[in-house]
């Protein structure tokens, strides 16, 4: 997936890089729908931790990352274990579901266990645990600036990347296109993590929809787009902690939950969203990202520094 982790680039790398300079309500080609004003049930967060929790329905491979514990080390060996445990049933049923899937597993086993956002003003950090790696990334909105680390779970590789200006956004943000989708903004709203959200549906139009060889499809081969995105925002988050989310949507409000689904004909989703959020002030510790003796500049070779990282993130 993308977020290798992109940082979390590689890890939502089924989606491609793209751009986009208009907010939802005035993009040319989406349909946006009525919009209602909701009243929050707390304040203004500016300061503070947010626990994330990510799920996917439709995939017994990521209910069994769940239970893997990285503190408890050698992630892989967890796994392996956790699948000698599974009883005939239960592993036809993962069977069938990874041939459904394809490609869209290894997206699945990038997925972090465990990830936590420390958000102070226009800096955020993202602290977080897949399976393969460890990573750690740091952004800043206003001064479109950031550094990624990450490490390898079960080998010494790691690696540290910088990066600023034109390549902040490449490697932040796994945009969607707004004038591929129709937008709808909804009446519905969901309390997440003690805030009131209200939620937009984006669908994938048919015209914006990618070929693709028989081959392909059959093979399980992502397309690089999202089928259909629900998204949940509140006023009272702020747009910082967007750039830190698998997929970037330009939202004028903080994004507090995804419910991201690849493929129409696919049951598999990923749910991205906020567990818990201690609004406390957040240490320069926390914001803090480890660094290597050695910093490589996302900008100057992006292909380079990529593939790079993405073989740290597979322990390659």
């Amino acid at each position: 997936m993308k977020q290798i982790f992109k940082p979390l680039i590689l890890s939502f790398a089924l989606g491609a890089l793209m751009a986009c300079n208009q907010s939802p309500s005035t993009t040319k080609g989406g349909d946006v729908k009525s919009i209602s004003a909701v009243a929050e049930t707390k304040s203004e967060f500016k300061e503070g931790v947010i626990g994330i929790k990510i799920t996917t329905p439709g995939s017994g491979i990521g209910e069994l990352l769940q239970q893997i514990d990285p503190a408890k080390g050698n992630t892989s060996e967890q796994m392996r274990k956790l699948m000698e445990k599974l009883s005939v049933k239960d592993k036809m049923k993962i069977d069938a579901q990874s041939k459904k899937n394809g490609m869209l597993n290894l997206a699945i086993l990038m997925l972090p266990i465990k990830s936590t956002l420390y958000v102070k003003g226009a800096d955020a950090t993202a602290k977080f645990d897949a399976v393969t790696y460890h990573g750690e990334n740091r952004v800043n909105e206003a001064k479109k600036e950031g550094m990624m680390y990450v490490k390898s779970q079960n080998s010494a590789k790691e690696m540290t990347v910088s990066y600023t200006g034109d390549s902040f956004k490449e490697m932040n943000t796994n945009e969607l296109r707004m004038e591929d989708y129709d937008i709808v903004k909804t009446d519905e709203t969901e309390n997440v993590a003690g805030y009131t959200c209200t939620k937009a549906v984006y669908t994938l139009k048919a015209s914006a929809k990618p070929k693709q060889s028989e081959a392909e499809v059959s093979a399980g081969v992502p397309s690089g787009t999202v089928y259909k995105i629900d998204v949940w925002t509140s006023k009272e988050m702020p747009k910082s902690v967007n750039f830190l989310h698998p997929l970037y949507v330009k939202e004028d409000a903080g994004i507090m939950k995804l419910n991201i689904q690849y493929q129409k004909d696919n049951d598999l989703k990923i749910v991205y969203e906020f567990a818990s959020v201690e609004s406390r002030p957040v240490t320069a510790a926390e914001l803090a990202v480890k660094q290597t003796s050695k910093i490589h500049d996302f900008g100057k070779d992006k292909m380079t520094v990529g593939m790079q990282m993405f073989g740290v993130i597979l322990g390659m």
